[in-house]
């Protein structure tokens, strides 16, 4: 049976004397006074009458920033079994939350009305949800070279044209009959310049929001910051022009491009794509793909013609159920959004990243600062990320062998536009 708020009341006035009058012999007036004065001002005192009459619980009225809830994870569970049941298994502390949403006097602003936040308990809002970066880590990859100054100029021999019967650009043995003149020859070099572009991020947060977010702003930003400059650089590594960055693979005079088959249709992937990519790799050992994630339903189906029909060529040993697909021609395969879409050139590459020279500042870190100055009059605060690098192919073209002089060579392979 669940009383009223008179009874209620009627039972502490009840209980507030009869405790008065076991003490009263032993109390002056004065005393007695001020004990009738404390009793009525517990009994107007609504907030404090519920306390102690246990009515009016925090977790029910909201005043709880939890809800209820011990954690995040009993908030979802209560939230998976509501729904999977039909709402046959409904937790009473969601039915407040949802009575809280639905009070006029905690009316939503225009902000929580987009994704109902008012429907999950207030602690729980410090867990940011974050679209995962995916990063490839050719930083890693390539040749680091550290810059003390802004310019720095990387020697090569110049031996890529071995067609004539010269290494190292002119270096040739001949065979000579006694006393014959002997014929000079000598190497021939050249340079790469690396030199130094700066990139940078700012972002202005507001006094407020440093103040009052559940959030630890600061190493917040400069996570997501350096996040967003990994993901920058796999971009640019890939597919930069040049001009004011690096110079990406995909633009690099020493790419081989592959010719797509005869009559090959739009769009598509074949084996025989795969294989003379793979011959003109120039040393297989580093090497590894770097393919769109769009092009797996092609490279699943790929297939060796026999006769009239074919094979499958990649799958894992116990078929679709072995081991995800991991390796193309037992070379690692990384799965990027940088690589073109299927079809276009470029939606699939074999790179030897060592072969990729990438300047940085000594120290190679992100400068960062920080500045309550620039937008005082905002009241804001500006965060300022910097970092300076440049990164270029080592090779200034593909190698020409000696004698299948039509077949290139290079760390740098990719597959023509099939349109």
């Amino acid at each position: 049976m669940k009383l009223g708020k008179e009874e209620l009341t009627q039972i502490v006035q009840d209980a507030a004397t009869e405790q008065v009058k076991a003490l009263y012999p032993q109390l002056t007036e004065d005393i007695k006074e001020q004990i009738k004065g404390a009793v009525q001002d517990v009994i107007n005192d609504k907030t404090g009458l519920k306390k102690l009459i246990g009515e009016g619980d925090e977790h029910e009225k909201g005043t709880d920033p939890k809800a209820g809830f011990m954690n995040f994870a009993e908030f979802a569970l209560a939230v998976k079994d509501a729904d999977i049941s039909h709402r046959q298994i409904y937790d009473k502390r969601l039915s407040n939350l949802k009575t809280k949403a639905m009070d006029s006097t905690n009316s939503v602003n225009e902000t929580d009305a987009e994704v109902g936040g008012y429907l999950i308990p207030e602690e729980f809002r410090n867990q940011l949800l974050e679209f995962a970066v995916q990063k490839s880590g050719i930083l890693n990859l390539a040749m680091a070279i550290p810059m003390a100054t802004n310019a720095v100029n990387i020697p090569y021999i110049h031996g890529m044209d071995r067609s004539g019967g010269t290494v190292h650009g002119g270096i040739e043995f001949k065979w000579l009959d006694e006393e014959a003149q002997k014929t000079e020859s000598r190497p021939r070099f050249g340079k790469i310049q690396l030199r130094l572009k700066k990139v940078a991020g700012l972002v202005f947060a507001s006094d407020e929001l440093l103040e009052d977010s559940p959030v630890t702003l600061e190493p917040l930003l400069t996570r997501m910051f350096s996040d967003a400059l990994a993901w920058q650089l796999d971009e640019v590594f890939i597919n930069g022009s040049g001009a004011g960055r690096p110079l990406g693979i995909l633009n690099a005079p020493c790419l081989i491009t592959v010719d797509k088959e005869t009559g090959q249709r739009a769009d598509t992937l074949l084996f025989e794509n795969i294989i003379k990519m793979y011959a003109r790799m120039w040393d297989k050992s580093n090497a590894q793909w770097f393919v769109n994630d769009n092009t797996f339903t092609q490279l699943a189906t790929l297939s060796l013609a026999v006769g009239t029909g074919g094979i499958p060529v990649w799958m894992p040993a116990g078929g679709a159920s072995g081991k995800p697909y991991d390796t193309l021609m037992g070379k690692p395969m990384l799965w990027t959004e940088h690589m073109k879409k299927l079809g276009d050139k470029g939606d699939i590459a074999f790179c030897d990243w060592s072969q990729y020279l990438v300047g940085q500042k000594s120290g190679g870190t992100m400068q960062f600062a920080s500045s309550i100055h620039l937008r005082f009059d905002y009241d804001q605060t500006a965060f300022r990320f910097v970092f300076r690098i440049d990164g270029q192919p080592w090779w200034p073209t593909a190698a020409t062998p000696l004698y299948a002089t039509s077949d290139t060579l290079s760390p740098f392979v990719t597959l023509a536009e099939r349109a």
